[in-house]
């Protein structure tokens, strides 16, 4: 290789070098902390009671069959007190730790009953120690009610058994998803982007998208014998807790598109390119 040749190589090398130190440089690591949780219900369609409170909040829809309407079926979530932190650089991730516990307290209902509901989810976020403040992060939920008698002749339920078996005890169970696909999931400090996404219910040791709530009632039972020796009976409340963590995920995640000081950075990387070409053309010349 003669003498221009390797001056061009040089350059070269020199020049992409510049441009691929301007395009990888990666995002800035960072300890995030994820304290202070809250979470508000809100839209809830087509109908529902918000209670909003620190730190369980609630949103109850229907008539209530048992005790003259006074038990509704109701979603609560109580907001975890502990914080998380997370040293996160370029497209690491954090988690799953604990937002909070969510229940759903499934009791018979009439009426028009829930569908959707949004949770707002707000923490106080500090990034090696630098508070960004209160950052508002926002959440689905679906909600399928069933009929408790089922369908059918054998009274089928719709996710698995029949009304009366033994995971329909009081009746047929409902469903509850949460989507964790956000409305609204990030927060920027400096030049980097982070989400805050959920990982789901946390049921059973494993993370899932949803899961099955069994349907409680009152029940009149025996309860022992009067003076006559004749059976007596009480109204027993059978209630299922229906309680699952709400998981999620911290992520720092970098954008793949140049800044302008990345583009200036190209371009001197690419002029000198230009400039040591030229440059060795001129004393190639001269020597001949």
């Amino acid at each position: 290789m003669n003498f221009r040749m390797k001056m061009r190589a040089a350059a070269l090398a020199a020049g992409v070098g510049l441009a691929a130190t301007a395009i990888g440089a990666p995002a800035n690591a960072g300890v995030v902390t994820i304290s202070n949780i809250q979470g508000v219900w809100s839209v809830a369609s087509p109908t529902g009671s918000i209670n909003n409170g620190s730190p369980t909040s609630t949103v109850s829809w229907g008539h209530g069959v048992e005790d003259g309407g006074y038990r509704k079926s109701s979603y609560s979530f109580t907001a975890a007190g502990s914080p998380f932190s997370a040293d996160l650089g370029d497209g690491d991730e954090g988690g799953p730790f604990k937002l909070g516990t969510f229940q759903h307290n499934n009791w018979p209902v009439t009426g028009t009953t829930l569908q959707n509901v949004k949770l707002t989810v707000s923490a106080l976020v500090t990034i090696d120690g630098v508070d960004i403040g209160l950052q508002d992060f926002v959440y689905g939920f679906t909600h399928v009610e069933t009929p408790n008698e089922g369908s059918g002749w054998f009274g089928a339920c719709q996710f698995g058994g029949t009304s009366g078996d033994s995971n329909n005890k009081y009746g047929c169970s409902d469903k509850v998803l949460v989507n964790t696909i956000s409305y609204n999931n990030s927060f920027v400090f400096g030049k980097d982007t982070y989400t805050l996404d959920i990982a789901g219910f946390l049921v059973g040791g494993n993370l899932a998208s949803s899961f099955i709530t069994k349907e409680s009632a009152v029940v009149s039972e025996k309860c022992g014998k009067d003076k006559k020796g004749k059976w007596k009976y009480c109204d027993v409340t059978h209630a299922f807790d229906n309680k699952a963590d709400i998981m999620a995920t911290v992520s720092m995640v970098s954008s793949a598109v140049p800044e302008p000081a990345t583009w200036a950075m190209m371009i001197v990387g690419f002029g000198a390119v230009g400039t040591m070409v030229r440059s060795s053309r001129r004393r190639a010349t001269f020597a001949a």
